[in-house]
């Protein structure tokens, strides 16, 4: 098999979730602070994303969605709106995740899908094995280093995946797939991504939807949001 060929099995597998519905469990580790909460998450591709963060009694304590031309973020601080290719802290809805990112790469990430992709680079990559995964190694990063992608052999699921960033940034992710298909696709039940000595772990509940209908007023905030818990997310167990 060439490097191509590999390439395009994972971008097929990597683009084949379009959209996500469904309740994940989320823990954020920064530098001596560690959070744990519940999170309302709903995407569709390729930016649409609905975000809330809820304390044990079920109130929104933090709320982020993207209708493709906006970006909301609604806070016990206050609201803020962004233009929708802007970037944004992370730290809004993670608090310590000081990372600022754009709503179609947080959108990449709760679908399951690379952050960055590598896939749509027009770089062509080389391919070795690493023990029992294939490597594929895109040279010309944005960071001037590698982008390195880690795939399963046998599905082209990806495995995990390091990023060579602008600014001399790094940023690595990870997945663990549940046990049987979701709706006829791989899915990750867990997703790990670190950047900068800051780490998100996701881990979706078993009954979380894929490729279905989403209601586009879902993406934007209702009059009800701006109603936010006067606390941040906590760990909530």
């Amino acid at each position: 098999m060439t490097a191509s060929e590999a390439a395009s099995k994972a971008a097929l597998l990597n683009s084949s979730v379009k959209s996500v519905k469904g309740l994940a469990r989320v823990s954020i580790s920064a530098p001596g602070e560690k959070i744990s909460y519940t999170q309302v998450t709903v995407a569709r591709e390729p930016d649409r994303i609905r975000l809330e963060a809820l304390n044990p009694f079920g109130s929104t304590v933090g709320f982020i969605s993207s209708d493709g031309e906006s970006i909301y973020v609604i806070s016990s601080s206050g609201r803020d709106v962004y233009g929708g290719d802007e970037e944004f802290d992370l730290a809004y809805i993670y608090p310590g995740l000081n990372l600022s990112v754009t709503a179609e790469s947080l959108v990449n990430i709760v679908l399951g899908r690379l952050p960055y992709n590598v896939f749509s680079s027009g770089r062509t990559p080389v391919l070795s094995t690493d023990g029992p995964l294939l490597k594929l190694v895109y040279a010309g990063a944005a960071g001037g280093g590698e982008d390195i992608v880690w795939l399963d052999p046998s599905t082209f699921k990806a495995r995990k995946a390091e990023f060579s960033l602008e600014g001399g940034r790094t940023a690595s992710v990870s997945y663990e797939y549940f046990g049987s298909l979701v709706a006829g696709h791989y899915f990750p039940r867990r997703i790990e991504f670190e950047s900068k000595g800051l780490s998100i772990t996701l881990v979706y509940d078993e009954g979380v939807e894929v490729n279905v209908p989403v209601d586009s007023s879902l993406f934007r905030p209702s009059a009800s949001s701006g109603a936010i818990a006067n606390n941040r997310p906590e760990n909530y167990n």
